[in-house]
């Protein structure tokens, strides 16, 4: 019988970018954070097409400079 109070992790809640493993639930708060400090979520998108693993870190591990780097390389490629 399994404890019904165990979580359990399915592989899909995970995202891999490069040596990062990193769960969606960051990357969501992460973006929800960015949101709340004035970065438009188009601008998020601009970054991850520019460069999808370096903005998924800088989201998982809420580093708004890295981001705001990002975007703006983004914004001029």
């Amino acid at each position: 019988m399994q404890d019904e109070n165990h979580q359990y992790h399915r592989i899909t809640a995970y995202v891999y970018a490069k040596r990062w493993v990193l769960e969606h639930r960051s990357l969501w708060d992460g973006v929800e954070a960015a949101e709340c400090i004035g970065i438009e979520l188009g601008q998020i998108g601009r970054a991850l097409s520019h460069n999808w693993s370096a903005t998924v870190v800088a989201l998982a591990f809420r580093n708004f400079a890295t981001l705001r780097a990002l975007i703006d390389e983004a914004s001029r490629g």
